[in-house]
Order: C-alpha cells, then structure tokens, then sequence
C-alpha cells in the first residue's frame, strides 16, 4: 500500500509504476507463503517479523533510489556501487541524504515499529496468525491456491519483472561483474597484451605524461570562458596549450568512462575481450612505465583503473582504502621528481588524480579557499548551491596548479616530451539543473563535457609538425573513448589496431556520431 501511493508521486513513468508495483505485490506474496507452511506460533512469529523488515528495508532502498534518481536501480548503478570503497560511499551518502530521504526512512521505520507491535503484543494478530496452519489443513482448496499463487508468483518475477527485483538484478549483476572483472585481469592488468602486435616506436629520449583528472567539468573552468578565475597558471601559458574545444566522456561515471577511455573499447565494441590498454601500448612500445594515483585502489573489489594501472612496471599508489585522512594531490609530485630524475631513456608517466572529486571541500588546502559569495553565474541559487559552487570551483583551482606544476617539472627536463591532462568526467553544479554531482539517470551538459589540455615541448613539436595547426586541430567534436587512438599519434607508436581516423591530432581524423547512454546522439539530443 505504501509503494502504490508514495509511488505515484515519485515514479514519473506511469509504466514503471505500475510494474513496481505489480512485482512487490508478487515478492510480498511469495514472502507471505513461507509464513503459511510453518506450524509453530513462535516460529510464525518470528519469521513474520524478519519478512516485515526485509520488505520496509526492500521499500526504503526502492523509494529513496526513485527520490534521488528519478528511475529504478539497475545494473550499471550496481556495478558503481562494486566499485566504490568506503570512503567514497561515505562521501555519496552526505550528498544522498536530504530531508525527503529521512522522512522516508523514519515513516517507513514507524510503519515497521507499528507492525512489530502488532505482531508480538497483540493477541489478535497471534490468534489470526494461529489459525492460519488450521485453515490450510482444513480447506484443501485454500493450501492448494495459496502454493499455486507461490509458484505463479515466483515464476513470473523471474521470467516478467527480474528487473524490478533488487535480489535479483543484485545476482545477475554481481555474476556479470565478476566475470567482466575476470576478463580484464586475465588481459589488461597484464604487462602485455597479446591482442595487439606490429610495434613501431622510436628509441629516442623521450618523456611522456597523461594526468588523469577527477569529476572536472570544463563548464567551470576558466580557459573555457567560466566567469570566475579558476585557471590563473594555466591562463599564464595557454598559448603553448592545445585545449580542446569540444570534448565529451563517453560515460558519467569513472568506471565505465575510463574502462573505455584507457582501453580499446567503444560504444560499438563495449567490453572487447580482445583488449589491450594505454599502459600495455607503451609497454610493449619499449617504454618503463610508472602509475602514480591518488585514488584509493580498492572498492568491494579491486577497481578496473587499478587493474589497468597494475600493468605498469612501476606503481605508486600513495591514498589506501583504510585512510582517514584527506591526501591532496600534491603528494604525487616528489614521485614524479623521483620518475623524472630516473635514467630510463623513454618514460610514461600516468598519474590519476583526486581531482575535483566529490566532497570539494577536501580536495584543497585550506590556503586554497578562495571564492566565496553567490557566483551569478550559477542559475540555482540557495544556500547549499553557493557553498559547493565555491568549494568546486576551489578545487578546480587547486587543481589548475597541479597540472601547471607536473607540465613546468617536465619543461624544465628540455626533452622531447608532452604532458596531457583530461577528466574522467564533469560533475553538474546547479548550472543546468538543481543538484549536484553525477548520474546516469539525469545527465547534463557539465557530466559529459570535460576539459582535454596538451602541452608539447618543442623537441615534441618538431618531431610532429602534423600536429602544428592548432586552431583547426582543438576545435574538433571529439568523444574520449577514442582516446587509445589520439594517445598513439602523441606517443610515436603504431600498432596495428590503431585507427587513425580516431585519433583527433591526424590528418585523417573523422568526426563519429558521439553516441551516450542507451543510443542516444550526444549532439542532437
């Protein structure tokens, strides 16, 4: 009863609605029946009680999933939550909780309360529950519907409405993500993929860094027009800067982004088992690769950027799952010093950040609060908009001298190198839309459009002279998930999976439908 009512309010697909409510009639009834074939009074009891608070925490995780996202829990949001560690889900539950979220939860705990008493103190409820085995041994007709009810019930949550049962998209998903975890250890948490051949690289110095950011919209930066200074280092050197116009993230979540952003795969070819990754390219191209993190390498399992970082032969990972303490990215550079002071001909150096992660405020020193007051610029404007707009954009400018300071470390060794710094995707900032964060159900412009930055030495440069037409080059539609591609062309390395119509620096570069979500055309939506 609670569903059919609260749900029509919060459920916006009349269709939705309806089945939700259609398949917690039949779990309720199936629950409901396990209550019938016991004989003891005590044992019903008890068990009536346990089946009470499985249906009000199944209703409370349902109806709180539909508050906050507008839609059902499915797969891909399950498989965010295998991935995340006990910090970040610390962090999403203070975003999580509003005032909607805690009536919910002390409504539904009243209801359970109410039921509980009931249940144990009322001798009414006792009687009726008493009287339920005398019943089915009486009427054999009763026993025999209430079991066909059971079976019915039980076969059509599994074959109509498994969606819609959290138990079992929690099975199938978990199985699934098991076996997607299996894949990528057995191929890109190895040093080599045997999957790509044909390697061309030059034996020459070289120095060659990626910086993977965090949560980083390009909407709130300043090099790409944000109306706050959020860039004052980069600014002092954006003409030796390629920054891209027009970038997406072929995913909102780092997970899914990076699984395609770091690999070959794409939208057409989604979890290829025949893969091979960025880290496994440089290696088998003759470079000594280094994975500097900042980002806890343990979820419930171990994360996918960890196994893609693990294929590097040296791994620095300097924030552990069990930290209580706030490490700010600046501990990764006396690690790049050591890196770059390393007498190896030819370096990659990957370094994944915190970024702009989720919990502003700790993303920064405090010598780094800068901004304060309401920004104009923000269109949804209350008291919590302007505090997290000022700790987001903080961090954003925190993060705009961290990238300054690894490109200026790389200058200053006057090799052939290039450093190149991109998001794994935006966060929304009560620009578009009166939230804040990411997630799959309402995207916005700031989740997918995210910030591609390349500085080249000029021993870089004259290597790639194809690469000089700048202002042609950056202002390129491009999708991330190319990346793999783009990556070779600034690396010097050939392989024979690389498409150089995918790579956004080539000549003969195509622009792709930039395709999101479930087929949806990025740029006609």
């Amino acid at each position: 009863m609670f569903l059919l009512v609260t749900g029509f309010f919060y459920i916006n697909d009349t269709y939705s609605y309806i089945r939700e409510v259609i398949a917690f009639g039949l779990f309720t009834a199936v629950l409901l029946v396990l209550v019938t074939v016991l004989n003891s009074l005590q044992t019903r009891k008890i068990i009536f009680g346990f089946l009470s608070i499985i249906l009000v925490l199944l209703l409370f995780v349902k109806m709180s999933f539909y508050m906050f996202y507008g839609a059902k829990i499915n797969a891909s949001a399950l498989f965010v939550i295998f991935e995340t560690n006990t910090y970040e889900a610390s962090e999403f539950l203070n975003s999580f909780i509003n005032k909607e979220i805690i009536v919910l939860f002390f409504v539904l705990l009243l209801m359970l309360f109410f039921v509980l008493i009931k249940l144990f103190y009322t001798e009414k409820i006792s009687m009726k529950l008493r009287l339920i085995p005398v019943l089915m041994f009486k009427h054999k007709l009763i026993k025999l519907f209430v079991f066909l009810l059971a079976i019915f019930s039980c076969y059509t949550i599994f074959t109509r409405f498994s969606n819609e049962n959290v138990f079992l998209t929690s099975y199938t998903s978990h199985k699934d993500y098991i076996l997607l975890k299996e894949n990528l250890k057995n191929t890109l948490a190895q040093k080599e993929s045997s999957y790509v051949a044909n390697f061309l690289s030059s034996n020459e110095e070289q120095t060659y860094v990626v910086i993977i950011g965090e949560s980083t919209s390009n909407s709130h930066m300043e090099l790409y027009n944000y109306n706050r200074d959020t860039n004052p280092l980069l600014r002092e050197i954006e003409d030796e800067l390629y920054v891209f116009e027009d970038v997406i993230s072929p995913h909102v979540h780092t997970i899914e982004s990076l699984e395609k952003i770091l690999t070959l795969s794409n939208y057409d070819s989604p979890n290829k088992k025949m893969n091979a990754s960025i880290v496994q390219l440089a290696n088998q191209s003759g470079f000594t690769t280094y994975w500097l993190s900042n980002q806890r390498p343990v979820g419930i399992y171990e994360s996918i950027p960890t196994m893609i970082g693990n294929a590097a032969s040296n791994r620095y990972f300097i924030n552990s799952d069990d930290s209580i303490f706030n490490v700010y990215d600046e501990k990764l550079l006396p690690y790049l010093d050591k890196v770059l002071e390393n007498t190896s001909e030819k370096k990659m150096i990957f370094i994944h950040l915190m970024g702009t992660h989720i919990g502003y405020d700790k993303r920064y020193p405090e010598k780094f609060e800068y901004f304060s007051g309401e920004n104009e610029k923000t269109k949804y404007k209350h008291d919590k908009s302007e505090k997290l707009v000022n700790s987001y954009d903080n961090a954003i400018r925190y993060n705009d001298s961290i990238v300054r300071e690894v490109i200026d470390k790389v200058k200053a060794k006057n090799t052939n190198s290039y450093v190149a710094y991109f998001s794994d995707h935006g966060d929304e900032l009560y620009d578009t839309s009166d939230m804040v964060g990411h997630d799959m159900y309402n995207t916005t412009p700031s989740m997918y459009e995210v910030p591609f930055i390349v500085w080249m030495s000029e021993k870089h440069k004259l290597k790639h002279p194809e690469f000089l037409d700048k202002l042609k080059v950056v202002k390129r539609s491009y999708n991330l998930e190319d990346f793999i591609h783009s990556f070779s062309d600034l690396s010097g390395i050939s392989f024979n999976e690389y498409d150089a119509t995918r790579s956004v620096f080539n000549i003969q570069y195509q622009q792709r439908k930039r395709i999101i979500k479930d087929g949806v055309d990025y740029d006609k939506k």
